[in-house]
């Protein structure tokens, strides 16, 4: 039954006010759009310019890698790494940025600091542990190993924005699950998790909040 108590609808709306004050919401869906072009961009050139480039076999175990001349290889994969995040993150700060200030909100918040802090901190912890494995010629766990902490990092900072990032979350963690037991796809996965559905994700939430 519709309660129509003034009262009670004031007290709902508060309640409202302070759950949206909470959070997060100035994140751009755009974002995700532009983050898993980049990822895809990123992966295409890894494959067909890099590993491909004819000094090395690309078998996806990548066990070439630590035999002969291969230099290039490593410098060129960690570069594309570096140049994927830094273009990623760009996008995402950019086109959140444009968000609040066409919606006349603040956007460099508290809620906002403690999204960042709970995706940088796990994210380095993961990274730390990937140049741990690089180090020990462990790369085929590598692209699990992003999948993994990406998805939990995800899953944390889903408490301070929309909870709707938290189902990419679950996702990234499965397919970084999937990454460390089908080997010989390490960069599919890798495409997959970043590329396409975040992708998918950017869309459903321009569609279900930006628009």
């Amino acid at each position: 039954m519709k309660d129509n108590n003034p009262t009670i609808q004031d007290i709902k709306a508060i309640r409202q006010m302070m759950e949206e004050s909470s959070k997060f919401l100035s994140l751009s869906g755009l974002s995700g759009v532009a983050a898993g072009l980049v990822a895809i961009i990123g992966a295409a050139i890894a494959y067909f310019f890099i590993l491909d480039s004819g000094m090395v076999k690309y078998d996806e175990h990548m066990v070439d890698l630590y035999h002969g001349n291969t230099l290039f290889i490593r410098l060129g994969l960690l570069g594309i790494a570096t140049g994927v995040l830094i273009v990623a993150v760009t996008f995402a700060w950019w086109l959140s940025y444009r968000k609040a200030r066409k919606a006349k909100v603040s956007f460099w918040t508290h809620t906002a600091k403690k999204v960042m802090w709970s995706m940088v901190s796990i994210l380095t912890i993961g990274g730390l542990f990937s140049l741990i494995l690089i180090y020990h010629e462990n790369i085929r766990m590598v692209a699990s190993v992003m999948l993994i902490f990406y998805g939990i990092a995800l899953i944390m900072a889903s408490r301070y924005t929309h909870r709707d990032i938290q189902y990419l979350g679950y996702i990234e963690v499965v397919l970084g699950l999937a990454a460390g037991i089908f080997l010989n796809y390490g960069l599919l996965f890798w495409t997959l998790g970043f590329g396409v559905f975040h992708i998918i994700y950017g869309i459903v939430m321009y569609l279900k909040y930006d628009r």
